[in-house]
């Protein structure tokens, strides 16, 4: 029995998934041609770029999402709903989900990347990713209970799997946790923790290759390297993880690290939907479209954000960063928007730069080919990420909590409110 048998007599847009992506493609598609019906398995979306804050106790998750139904309010032809889809079946134009089935006229997959862990199940197994408001409170309570269970631990060996944190993965995400960890290792554990040598605690970042940072120019990733070494990150460069066994980290070269929390943030694949022929899906789990976001050799069906796979300047793909998804959304909408097909424009990825912060007065931005560095990269960072939020509310309380960890050097939400337990026990 489908869901949502009438349309109203307006053609029938669903979009699944609720990340940057889905949610401007929904905001810009009009109301007056198209009834939207968007698919997520949460009922908020999730400002990704700061869930290392809430994994470190800056941030609380309700500063970092939104309710979706709220950001669509008052939309006449708009419905959420929240649900998990299990198939896609083309030729009849139908969904599956575990709530029912939907129909759709045009089909819009915006799922977003998944952690590629290479197909290493024992990183699979043991690591702490960091993908959603899940993974963060995850990752808060674990650290947070480590160093309970370090209160009570008396054995030397036993000791030093609680001292070593251990980061997989020199890009953003990795190098922002490990300059978050390193100042909640400075600032904050000390004051929580007085009867414990915070000295012992070390934070490891393991890189492949030779540099941390590497889609930034040399200039870049060479300061990123001198701060997080001033704030006495341990770098791993050019080091590859081989396993992890006993809650130790064995590199190739024969090096191990005994360690208890693993975080991997080495890599990321695209989330693929069931239902397609093989032929379009790529190595790196993303789906083969045309220079319209349309998927290759299917008709109606649009591919927009990390798992689209669109040729780009002789590279496989567009990175997998939210500025593509949104540039993609906005010209699928445009595109779509239009009733002359043959007016539409080819998607062109505009480059804005990127950046990445450290810590207090860290960080490093490269926009239109202005490269900063230090303080002033650090606030070009925060005024970026502050006016990406969605929710006024939203950016209100984010801005009170930077400003409030700014001069108190304290970060208030240390709360271990939902034990975490790993999944082998």
């Amino acid at each position: 029995m489908l869901l949502f048998p009438s349309s109203k007599g307006l053609k029938r847009v669903v979009i699944i998934g609720g990340g940057f992506g889905g949610i401007e493609l929904a905001r810009r598609l009009n109301d007056k041609m198209y009834q939207v019906i968007l698919i997520d398995k949460n009922n908020y979306h999730t400002f990704q770029p700061l869930l290392y804050q809430v994994a470190t106790g800056g941030l609380e998750p309700d500063s970092i999402a939104y309710p979706i139904r709220k950001i669509f309010s008052g939309r006449k032809h708009f419905i959420f709903r929240m649900a998990e889809v299990q198939s896609v079946d083309h030729t009849k134009k139908l969904i599956g989900t575990n709530i029912g089935t939907i129909n759709y006229d045009i089909l819009v997959i915006a799922t977003g990347s998944t952690t590629n862990f290479f197909g290493n199940a024992e990183f699979e197994k043991n690591a702490m990713s960091l993908k959603s408001v899940t993974d963060a409170l995850d990752l808060r309570s674990l650290i947070l209970q480590n160093f309970e269970k370090l209160l009570t631990v008396e054995s030397t060996e036993e000791k030093e799997k609680y001292h070593n944190i251990v980061i997989v993965g020199g890009g953003p995400t990795g190098v922002e946790i490990a300059g978050a960890m390193a100042e909640l290792k400075k600032h904050v554990l000390p004051h929580d923790y007085p009867e414990l040598n915070i000295n012992d605690l070390v934070i490891h970042l393991v890189e492949s290759s030779k540099v941390i940072l590497s889609s930034m120019a040399g200039k870049s990733s060479a300061k990123a390297k001198i701060f997080l070494e001033h704030l006495g990150v341990k770098l791993w460069l050019n080091s590859a993880v081989a396993s992890y066994k006993d809650q130790c980290v064995f590199f190739k070269n024969g090096e191990s690290i005994p360690c208890n929390t693993l975080i991997w943030t080495a890599g990321v694949k695209g989330n693929i939907v069931t239902g397609f022929d093989e032929s379009v899906i790529t190595r790196s789990n993303r789906m083969k479209v045309d220079t319209f976001n349309r998927l290759t050799g299917y008709d109606s069906i649009y591919i927009i954000g990390d798992l689209a796979a669109m040729p780009n300047n002789g590279n496989d793909a567009h990175p997998m960063v939210a500025p593509v998804a949104i540039q993609q959304a906005k010209m699928l909408a445009r595109n779509l928007n239009l009733e002359d097909s043959r007016s539409w424009k080819k998607f062109r990825y505009n480059d804005a730069g990127s950046m990445a912060t450290i810590g207090r007065n860290k960080a490093v931005a490269e926009i239109s080919g202005i490269k900063l560095q230090g303080i002033l990269a650090w606030f070009v960072w925060m005024f970026v990420h502050l006016m990406s939020i969605v929710g006024f509310r939203n950016r209100l309380v984010v801005l009170v909590n930077w400003i409030w960890s700014y001069f108190s050097y304290d970060r208030a939400i240390r709360l271990i409110i939902r034990p975490f337990t790993r999944k082998n026990g």
